[in-house]
């Protein structure tokens, strides 16, 4: 063994291999799922919302109609 191979032997010994780049891939990814889930959240919650506007408009009554009153004027003489 050489001296450069066991620099290295113990280099890698101390410092370890390098971690691996499908760490940063798979949080990319759970970022992206988490974004995805709220969208749908979103997208479900907004629906509901619209819907029960929706209903609430058409169970409003028509408003009344009523006269309006006449008011009496006194006859000041």
């Amino acid at each position: 063994m050489t001296d450069s191979e066991r620099a290295q032997k113990r280099a890698n010994a101390v410092f370890g291999q390098q971690p691996d780049r499908h760490e940063k891939g798979s949080a990319m990814g759970l970022i992206r799922a988490d974004a995805a889930a709220v969208q749908e959240k979103t997208a479900r919650l907004r629906a509901a919302r619209l819907a029960r506007e929706e209903a609430a408009v058409a169970e409003e009554p028509a408003p009344k109609k009523t006269r309006a009153r006449r008011t009496k004027v006194k006859a000041t003489a």
